[in-house]
């Protein structure tokens, strides 16, 4: 029988079911602050164990932690996973304290960026390590969370504590979306991107027209991918397209009908959204806010209603949300599904088993999007996924929206609080995932979101998002496709939305 996940017994982290964008923001920074100390810790560890005679890469993020493996992918033992472990207790136990210095010239030549005589982070070191600190860093040892380095795949994880009092949960594993992080990897390799360093040197070469036209060649060819998938499931008529905030959901559903029209099927799209109930029929959180990311906000009866309807062959009235009143609104046309036709689904709660409990599974396809980058900086610090959907939405707020910087970065933990209730827990529920960031998109993105970051008011967010762009060079956007999903968000775009 399906259960939901128990959220408010801090399986994400400590209050986790206090649902207020400041706290959640809050617990994000100190959860991420404390991370990176176990990231510092780990490359320290490493360092001292092989001598540095191993690099080690810190991949990128995955479940609760990180995903890392040696620069020529060599296997680990468990007695050298141990060993790390041991250097690491051994660094907690005698030094108790990150030490930080302000950067030199020397520290930060190697990154070929932009703006570093001016704009240059802090030093970290332990011992005789160091390293470059992009974000702000736990440094009292003291106060890190419980960890453990686990194999996995062909590197292991470091895992850090999110259960209550920093404790370790157990162990979950998401196997496609790895998959679907390493596929990006490999797509790395193709384009000669992996790091901001390379990224740079290809926009000074002026090679960046070619990075461009390729990374979305991969994407269309995923889209296709998935297309083909989709027909193949010959039974399918209904497409669930659900995933977190920024991801390009959009813009796929219509790259994605386009390539149905290819192989002969015609799509039609309907929002989610347009099945919520009316607003004073909402349930209010105790804070007096409404949580429109909540299933509950759903007509569920209407909406699974639909569903049987269109597959049996009848017809179903459109309907449309008013967001402004806060009312549903049933249109006068209706739709019916043909032969050669799919209905597409977008919306949050699409993975969720909930929408599709009263379905055959052979009659819906489901596909999960998100914005997986895999850029590092450098070899220990990746981008942070939710950092690159972060610096989307700041652009898109503020060219459609008319928010400014600051009222999104303030109502980001609130987003955050949906994405980790609402559409992470149900990821693995999809039959294929597609990864829509762009590995040169932060230089595109930088233009548009570095003024706006500036006149916001001073955060670790901000600050982070800031040195991050600082280190990146821009490229013109007006190579950029107009079919691009790079587009839904700085503007220009062929679609309509």
């Amino acid at each position: 029988m399906y259960k939901e996940p128990d959220i408010a017994s801090g399986s994400f982290f400590p209050g986790f079911f206090l649902h207020n964008s400041a706290i959640m923001n809050n617990q994000l920074t100190y959860q991420r602050q404390r991370q990176r100390a176990l990231a510092f810790l780990l490359a320290a560890s490493v360092d001292a164990v092989f001598k540095g005679q191993k690099r080690l890469i810190l991949d990128h993020s995955f479940g609760d932690g990180y995903f890392c493996h040696f620069s020529d992918f060599s296997p680990l033992t468990d007695d050298q996973l141990k060993m790390i472990h041991d250097y690491m207790e051994h660094l907690i136990k005698s030094c108790r304290f990150i030490e930080k210095r302000d950067a030199t010239s020397r520290d930060w030549r190697h990154l070929g960026g932009p703006d570093h005589a001016n704009h240059r982070p802090p030093i970290l070191s332990i011992g005789e390590f160091k390293s470059p600190s992009y974000e702000a860093t736990e440094l009292d040892l003291s106060k890190l969370p419980q960890y453990e380095l686990k194999s996995y795949n062909s590197g292991f994880l470091i895992r850090d504590g999110r259960g209550e009092n920093g404790s370790l949960r157990p162990f979950k594993d998401y196997p496609k979306l790895f998959s679907t992080m390493e596929e990006y990897e490999s797509w790395g390799r193709i384009l000669k991107v992996h790091s901001v360093i390379e990224l740079n040197a290809q926009i000074k070469s002026q090679d960046f027209k070619e990075l461009l036209w390729v990374a979305e060649a991969l994407h269309e060819k995923k889209i296709a991918q998935i297309a083909d998938a989709i027909k193949k499931k010959s039974t399918a008529k209904l497409v669930f397209i659900a995933g977190p905030s920024s991801s390009g959901k959009t813009t796929f559903t219509k790259r994605l009908a386009n390539q149905m029209r290819v192989n002969g099927m015609y799509a039609r799209t309907i929002s989610m959204d347009d099945y919520f109930i009316d607003r004073d029929q909402m349930v209010p959180l105790p804070d007096g806010t409404l949580d429109f990311e909540s299933i509950d906000c759903l007509n569920l009866t209407d909406l699974q209603r639909d569903m049987e309807s269109l597959l049996k062959g009848e017809s179903v009235f459109l309907r449309s949300y008013d967001f402004k009143a806060g009312k549903a609104r049933i249109l006068p046309e209706k739709i019916s599904l043909g032969p050669g036709d799919l209905l597409i689904f977008e919306g949050i709660h699409g993975l969720n088993p909930i929408i599709t409990s009263h379905l055959n599974s052979d009659t819906y396809f489901k596909v999960y999007i998100s914005a997986l980058t895999q850029l590092n900086i450098d070899n220990h610090h990746p981008v942070s996924t939710s950092d690159a959907r972060l610096l989307r939405r700041i652009v898109r707020d503020s060219k459609f929206r008319g928010y400014s910087a600051e009222q999104t970065l303030t109502r980001w933990g609130s987003v955050r609080f949906g994405e980790l209730h609402n559409i992470f827990p149900y990821q693995e529920q999809c039959d294929m995932m597609f990864n829509s960031a762009l590995i040169y998109e932060l230089a595109i993105l930088k233009r548009h979101a570095y003024p706006l970051l500036r006149k916001a008011p001073q955060s670790d967010v901000r600050d982070r998002l800031l040195i991050l762009l600082r280190l990146i060079h821009t490229i013109p956007e007006r190579f950029v496709p107009g079919t691009s999903i790079l587009r839904e968000f700085i503007g220009k775009s062929y679609f309509h939305y």
